[in-house]
């Protein structure tokens, strides 16, 4: 029985050993843990339970890791932590265009785990828009940050919860250059300054879904090497 208040968090991860550590670090961190060994049991324990993030190895048996994040992504917005080998690019990007918040890399730095896990959580508590939760409104695009819904052309809009602090920062902002760094730690945290891989990947599975809407629109220009500015066109 987990205590009132204490975060629940779903390990996913087949290695006995090391799951057994993650619970270990994640109880000692003040935190409530359940393991599951292969994706399958990782989807019934979310299915049939709460937690308030998910902590999963994308190479597990059974339902797979990125079949996983699509599945929890269907039906809840809670932040999703990937678990990915030293150097797998490709499976990075594929469990984020899937709908994964973040990623941690093996071998884990346990204390670098921890810091993801409270900017998650940290995230997930102030509700997913960024500072200056007002309704904004473009000439074919609205944001409504106390619904969690963006319009475009008339058409709803399903981002994630990082894609949409992702345009609500930006839409603050019209015209202004922000920085990569300046983006990373307002939407993810202060410890993801250097992190350009996960803003790109993102930015590009926002700008996807924007686009979904309204191909002739533009609404987030690149200027290489600096960052990005908003300004629909």
């Amino acid at each position: 029985m987990s205590e009132p208040g204490r975060a629940r968090i779903l390990i996913v991860e087949d290695e006995p050993e090391f799951a057994s550590l993650l619970e270990l670090w994640v109880s000692h961190h003040g935190w409530d843990a359940s393991v599951a060994l292969d994706g399958d049991e990782g989807w019934r324990s979310f299915s049939n339970d709460r937690f308030d993030l998910v902590l999963l190895d994308l190479n597990v048996p059974g339902r797979d890791g990125w079949q996983l994040i699509e599945d929890i992504r269907r039906v809840s917005q809670v932040p999703v932590l990937m678990v990915t080998a030293l150097g797998e690019e490709a499976d990075k990007i594929r469990g984020l265009e899937a709908g994964a918040d973040d990623y941690v890399t093996k071998p884990l730095s346990l204390p670098e785990l921890v810091a993801r896990i409270q900017a998650a959580l940290r995230r997930a508590r102030v509700g997913g828009a960024a500072p200056g939760d007002g309704f904004l409104q473009f000439e074919g695009l609205t944001i409504d940050p106390a619904n969690h819904r963006v319009r475009v052309a008339a058409i709803d809009v399903h981002l994630t919860p990082t894609e949409f602090r992702l345009l609500h920062y930006l839409a603050q902002r019209p015209e202004a250059l922000i920085s990569h760094r300046e983006l990373l730690q307002a939407v993810w945290g202060p410890s993801y300054g250097d992190d350009t891989q996960l803003l790109r990947v993102t930015m590009r599975n926002l700008r996807a879904k924007l686009g979904s809407a309204a191909p002739e629109r533009h609404f987030i220009a690149t200027e290489y090497g600096l960052g990005y500015r908003f300004g629909p066109a």
